[in-house]
C-alpha cells in the first residue's frame, strides 16, 4: 500500500475570520439588509429543506471589487475579474487598537510596525486589527459597530499600493474612516487593484505574519461580496 500524502495544512490551526450572517447583524444604512425565507422544508412534507436569501453583495464580511469606486479605467472592473492568485498568501497583520472615533492610521504607525516585525513585501496582504469586531452584534446592540469608527489615511493606503501589496483587510465597516467625505483610502486602494475587505473579525489571534485566503463570489460586474475569510497559523 502506498503512503498516505499529509495534508499541506497539517500543523496549522484554522482561524475563521468571518462573522455569521444573521437576521439583525449590522448593515450599512443604505443597504439591503440580510434576511432569509423559507421555500422547502422536510417538516413541511418537502424531500429538502432551503431557503431564499436577500443579500447585499456587501454584507458581513466582504471584499470590495475596484468598481465598487472606479467609475472607469483599467480598474474597473467586479468580483468575476479578481485574479484568484492575489487572494490567498502571507498577509501581515497591523495592531491599531489605540485608535478611536474617526482616527486615520498613518504611514509612520505602518512604518514603526514594520520595524518592529519585518517588511511588508510586494503581494503581500495586510489587516488592520482595530479591535472594532467586538462591538458586532444583532439588532440594537450592534448599533455601535456602526459607529465613529477609525480607519487608513490616504497617505498610508497609498504607501501600501507603493509597497505592492495585493489585499488590504479590516475589522471596520469600512477601510476609511467613519463619515469620510472623500473615501481617499478606497479609492487609492481600489484605483491601484488592491481588493479590500472589510468586517473581519478575530485579528486578535493572528500572529503578525500568517497565511491568509478570502475568495468572493463570482458576480458578473459584482461590485462586491460576501467571502469566508479564513487565515492559517503554525500550531
Amino acid at each position: 500500500m502506498g503512503v498516505t500524502p499529509s495534508s499541506p495544512f497539517e500543523g496549522h490551526e484554522w482561524i475563521d475570520l468571518s462573522h455569521t450572517l444573521e437576521e439583525g447583524i449590522p448593515a450599512w444604512p443604505t443597504h439591503t439588509r440580510f434576511g432569509r425565507t423559507l421555500y422547502e422544508s422536510q417538516e413541511l412534507g418537502d424531500v429538502a429543506t432551503h431557503h431564499g436569501l436577500t443579500i447585499s453583495e456587501h454584507t458581513g464580511t466582504h471584499m470590495d471589487a475596484p468598481l465598487h469606486f472606479i467609475p472607469q479605467g483599467r480598474a474597473h472592473y467586479g468580483t468575476d475579474e479578481i485574479p484568484l492568485e492575489r487572494l490567498a498568501g502571507r498577509a501581515a497583520t497591523i495592531e491599531a487598537t489605540g485608535f478611536g472615533a474617526g482616527d486615520l492610521l498613518g504611514v509612520d504607525h505602518v512604518e514603526a510596525w514594520e520595524r518592529e516585525h519585518g517588511t511588508i513585501e510586494r503581494g503581500d496582504r495586510v489587516l488592520i486589527r482595530y479591535g472594532w469586531d467586538e462591538r458586532w452584534a444583532t439588532g440594537r446592540e450592534g448599533r455601535r459597530f456602526l459607529e465613529d469608527w477609525p480607519g487608513l489615511s490616504g497617505e498610508a493606503a497609498e504607501y501600501l499600493v507603493g509597497k505592492g501589496v495585493a489585499l488590504v483587510g479590516c475589522d471596520t465597516m469600512a477601510v476609511d474612516a467613519a463619515g469620510s467625505p472623500e473615501n481617499l483610502a478606497h479609492h487609492a486602494l481600489l484605483g491601484n487593484e488592491v481588493y479590500v475587505v472589510e468586517n473581519l473579525k478575530n485579528l486578535v489571534r493572528l500572529p503578525p505574519f500568517a497565511f491568509f485566503m478570502a475568495f468572493p463570489l463570482k458576480i458578473k460586474d459584482g461590485s462586491g461580496s460576501p467571502v469566508r475569510a479564513v487565515a492559517l497559523v503554525p500550531r
